[in-house]
């Protein structure tokens, strides 16, 4: 079952739905307190920072610790080297890197270009026409890492191109928290402020991304869709 068991996947799938039935209990209810803590610099939007920092951090424990890496050639590291600078760029680019919170000034040349006269690039004006923008590119992020990857590595054919090019790949039973994600940005887009929605589906990406790396730090094999059970006397795995 995408390399999670019938526990990791009802564990998987009842995260996905305890995360995302708060949020839309908080926008149907109480709208004034979610408009509260998803505003700048507040509690959901450094949590979602939060959470792509410890993403990034257990990335990298799942370089240290995969014997399937260790055995492959030092190219195998690229996919995985690059999940741990995109969630910290993620992180960087979610608190402005640090702006506010060291009192940092923004240079005037990106102050022009800016949206929110941040030190990010996401804000960027000249970005926003580029395959519908920043929202746009959000979304394809979480259909292809919570949906589509998972998917193409459940068929023997995917399985053999993900370990080919050692492309670590979330387990399937993450997919609720990258669609509720999508479909709650989606729906509250215009029935909440535009700001709200979007903060609140970073944080679940996020919770998504964080389920992701932790499930990788703790077993490695699995993001390959190898067995650990198949392990090779010499400590290898079989790929398919």
């Amino acid at each position: 079952m995408g390399h999670c068991n019938c526990r990791q996947f009802l564990l998987g799938t009842l995260l996905s739905i305890a995360v995302v039935a708060v949020f839309v209990v908080l926008a149907e209810f109480d709208a004034d307190s979610l408009v509260k803590i998803t505003r700048e610099d507040g509690s959901i939007e450094n949590f979602t920072a939060i959470f792509f920092g410890i993403a990034s951090g257990f990335f990298l424990i799942f370089a240290i610790r995969s014997d399937f890496l260790k055995a492959g050639p030092r190219s195998g590291y690229l996919m995985t080297i690059g999940w741990i600078l995109l969630m910290f760029i993620f992180m960087g680019e979610e608190i402005s890197w640090g702006q506010r919170i060291f009192n940092i000034a923004t240079p005037e040349k990106l102050a022009e270009i800016n949206e929110q006269n941040e030190i990010n690039i996401h804000n960027i004006e000249s970005l926003e026409g580029i395959l519908g923008g920043k929202y746009r590119w959000l979304s394809i992020m979480m259909f292809l890492t919570g949906l589509f990857f998972p998917l193409c590595a459940m068929s023997k054919l995917g399985r053999r191109v993900i370990q080919h090019i050692a492309f670590p790949v979330a387990p399937i039973c993450y997919t609720g928290l990258f669609i509720g994600a999508y479909l709650y940005g989606k729906y509250y887009f215009h029935a909440l402020p535009q700001d709200t929605a979007s903060e609140v589906r970073e944080f679940i990406f996020g919770v998504g991304m964080l389920s992701f790396a932790l499930h990788g730090a703790l077993s490695p094999p699995a993001l390959f869709r190898i067995n650990e059970k198949e392990k090779e006397p010499d400590g290898s795995f079989p790929i398919e």
